[in-house]
C-alpha cells in the first residue's frame, strides 16, 4: 500500500512540471522526498586509470666493456654493484694477443722512425742538388708506407684497450708491458661483474656492465583506448610509488597486443627521481584538462543517456554529461557552464520517475 502512495506521489508531482525538461517542486516537497543539491568540484585535472608500469634503462645507459682477446685476469679492484667513477680502474689482464700485438707495433715504430729519418735526410740531400730527386720521392713513398702501416697498428692497440698513454709510452720506451688496465669510460653503477682473479676470459666475452648515470622510462601496457588520450610529447603527472611528479609521453609502440588488446607506452622519469630498474608498482595517471568531479549517486541513465540533474530558478533540468573517468566514488565528466549550477545529490530516482512519468 505504501508503495503505491509513494507512485500517487510521484505522478502527481510530475503533473507539475513547467515543461517536459523542467521539473519545479515546492519546499515542502524537497523535504518529504530528501532532495539536496550542491555545486560539484572543478579540477584541473582527469585521472586517465591506474596501471601496472616498470621503470626501464634506456639501452645508451648501458655500457659493456669486452676485450678482443683471449685474456687471463691477474687482480679485480672492484666489486658488482660497486659505484664506479670515470677513469676508474677495474682489473689488469694479460694474454697472448696482447703481447704479440704490441711486439708488432714496437717492429712498425721501429721501421717508421728508420724511414722518417731516412726521408728527412735524403730530402735535405735533394734540395741541396747532392742526389737525385727520384731517391727523396723513393724515401718518402716508402716514409708513407710506414706511416699508414703505423696508424692501423696504433688503432688495433686502441681496440685492445690500450690508452693513448699506453701507446706513447710503448712508442718511446719500446719496452712491452705484460699488463693492460681496463679502465672505465663512465661513471655509473656496476650491474655485471662476469670475471674472476686468476680467470680467464674467452675473445669478445661481457666482462663489466655498467649503468651509467641517466634519466630512466617508465614503461606501462595501457588499454588501446586510454593509450590513444595520450599524445606523443604531452606532458601529464604520474603517481607511481610514493612520488608525484610531472613527466612526459616519450612513445607509443607500433603495435597493439592482440591478446589483451593494450598499446605499450613509455614516459619520461626525472633524473632526481629515486627509483631502480625493474621496479614494478601501479602508476596513476592523470591529464591535464579542466573537468567536473560528479559523485555517482548524482549521474543516473535516462532515456538511453547519462544525466544529471541541474538546479536552477525555474526547478530541476536534466542535463546530460560526459563520463571520461572515474574513481572510487566519482565520476569525472566534461566540463560545461550548465553543470555549474547546483547538481542533485540525493533521491535522483525520484526525479527520474517524475521526469519519465511526465514524458508519458
Amino acid at each position: 500500500m505504501k508503495k503505491i502512495v509513494n507512485l500517487l506521489a510521484v505522478m502527481s508531482l510530475g503533473a507539475m512540471m513547467l515543461n517536459a525538461e523542467t521539473l519545479q517542486l515546492k519546499e515542502q516537497e524537497l523535504k518529504d522526498w530528501h532532495i539536496k543539491s550542491k555545486k560539484v568540484e572543478v579540477i584541473n585535472k582527469l585521472p586517465l586509470g591506474s596501471f601496472m608500469a616498470e621503470v626501464v634503462t634506456p639501452p645508451q645507459y648501458i655500457h659493456t666493456i669486452t676485450l678482443p682477446f683471449e685474456a687471463q685476469v691477474k687482480s679485480l679492484n672492484v666489486a658488482k654493484y660497486d659505484t664506479i667513477h670515470k677513469g676508474q680502474l677495474l682489473a689488469m689482464v694479460t694474454g697472448y694477443d696482447w703481447i704479440t700485438i704490441q711486439q708488432k707495433f714496437i717492429q712498425d715504430s721501429i721501421e717508421l722512425k728508420h724511414h722518417r729519418h731516412l726521408a728527412e735526410r735524403k730530402n735535405r740531400l735533394c734540395n741541396d742538388g747532392i742526389i737525385p730527386k727520384k731517391e727523396c720521392t723513393a724515401a718518402n713513398a716508402e716514409y708513407k708506407a710506414d706511416k699508414i702501416k703505423f696508424a692501423s697498428a696504433k688503432a688495433l692497440l686502441r681496440g685492445y684497450g690500450a690508452s693513448e698513454k699506453i701507446i706513447n709510452d710503448l712508442f718511446n720506451n719500446l719496452k712491452i708491458s705484460q699488463n693492460i688496465p681496463l679502465r672505465s669510460k663512465y661513471s655509473g653503477k656496476l650491474l655485471e661483474l662476469n670475471v674472476g682473479v686468476g680467470k680467464s676470459t674467452q675473445a669478445s666475452q661481457s666482462l663489466f656492465v655498467i649503468q651509467k648515470k641517466g634519466a630512466l622510462w617508465l614503461e606501462s601496457d595501457i588499454d588501446v583506448k586510454k593509450a590513444r588520450k595520450l599524445k606523443d610529447g604531452a606532458t601529464i603527472t604520474i603517481h607511481f610509488g610514493d612520488e608525484e611528479f610531472q613527466s612526459r609521453v616519450l612513445l607509443h609502440a607500433p603495435s597493439i597486443n592482440v591478446q589483451n588488446q593494450t598499446q605499450r607506452v613509455r614516459f619520461s622519469l626525472e633524473q632526481g627521481l629515486n627509483f631502480l630498474t625493474g621496479l614494478r608498482e601501479m602508476a596513476e595517471i592523470i591529464l591535464p584538462q579542466k573537468v567536473l568531479k560528479v559523485p555517482k549517486e548524482s549521474v543516473i541513465s535516462l532515456g538511453g543517456t547519462e544525466v544529471v540533474f541541474v538546479q536552477s530558478a525555474k526547478g530541476f533540468d536534466s542535463e546530460s554529461v560526459k563520463i571520461l573517468g572515474e574513481a572510487k566514488n566519482y565520476y569525472y565528466v566534461q566540463d560545461k557552464p550548465s553543470l555549474h549550477q547546483p547538481i542533485v545529490t540525493t533521491s535522483v530516482a525520484i526525479l527520474k520517475s517524475m521526469m519519465e512519468s511526465g514524458d508519458e
